[in-house]
């Protein structure tokens, strides 16, 4: 056996097939009930299988081969040359606390429409930023959007001054990173840009914001760089906060955001080659 991928899997979805189609014939190992032992958010997952009965409808499905382990089982069941598990803090809190090694890959799919697509994001000021650092920074960002649970929009984001980073964030979702998947997502029934006060997610933006305040640091005169163009809501925080320029690598052409932005002084710059 070559492959092994370890994964909490509270729900059966889109994202894991993908994740199973991507490693045909290799054994799933599920993390069983006692780890909620360790990870009291495990617990809050109130439509969660049981780790057996989802063991079964995998094998039944034909799906994979997989088996539960529990915490005494970790190491000894990690058998395979390659250890697969997803990219996110439950699973790299298991790694570390058993002493595994493993490759980190991401879980969800990423259903953008075509509209995320666009060449250019809409209303950012005409100046095009392609020098290394620019790109170095959004690619930062970009690699932090891989790890969002976000099965519609991973969003990534850095704060920088001067070039070093101060603060990286991407979008979660509340009071678990698997809330709207497990109890279903109220933005279901609302088109974009209509009631995101619904959203259980903690966007990027808001992430950097929210990690400044209590920590006590100034933003203000920083540069943001986002993988998508902020919402109104994040417009509102990110010109409140003081950001000098906001840097976008995709858009999010939605309401008033970047007249939002452009009114607190916040330039607009289009990263070219990010995307």
């Amino acid at each position: 056996m070559t492959e092994q991928l370890l994964l909490y899997l509270p729900v059966l979805h889109a994202g894991y097939e993908a994740l199973f189609d991507r490693h045909p014939g290799a054994e799933v190992l599920l993390l069983g009930r006692s780890f909620a032992a360790e990870e009291k958010a495990l617990t809050k997952e109130i439509r969660a299988l049981d780790p057996e009965r989802a063991a079964h409808y995998l094998v039944a499905a034909g799906r994979a081969k997989a088996r539960v382990v529990e915490r005494g089982d970790l190491p000894a069941a990690v058998t395979a040359q390659t250890l697969i598990v997803p990219d996110e803090d439950l699973m790299r809190r298991v790694v570390q606390r058993y002493g595994l090694t493993a490759v980190y890959e991401p879980t969800f799919l990423r259903w953008d429409r075509a509209w995320a697509q666009a060449a250019r994001p809409a209303g950012f000021d005409g100046e095009v930023a392609a020098d290394d650092l620019s790109r170095l920074l959004m690619g930062r960002a970009t690699a932090e959007a891989a790890r969002s649970s976000d099965w519609w929009r991973q969003v990534g984001a850095v704060a920088a001054r001067d070039g070093e980073v101060i603060a990286v964030a991407h979008n979660t979702h509340q009071p678990t990173e698997y809330a709207p998947y497990a109890d279903g997502d109220p933005r279901n029934e609302y088109s974009r840009g209509l009631r995101w006060d619904l959203s259980t997610a903690l966007h990027a933006e808001a992430g950097i914001v929210a990690d400044a305040a209590r920590e006590g640091r100034s933003l203000a005169g920083a540069d943001l760089y986002v993988t998508t163009f902020p919402c109104p809501a994040c417009a509102r925080l990110v010109a409140a906060a003081g950001f000098r320029r906001c840097y976008v690598a995709g858009p999010y052409a939605m309401l008033d955001g970047d007249r939002v932005l452009r009114e607190a002084g916040v330039e607009l710059i289009w990263v070219a080659g990010s995307s």
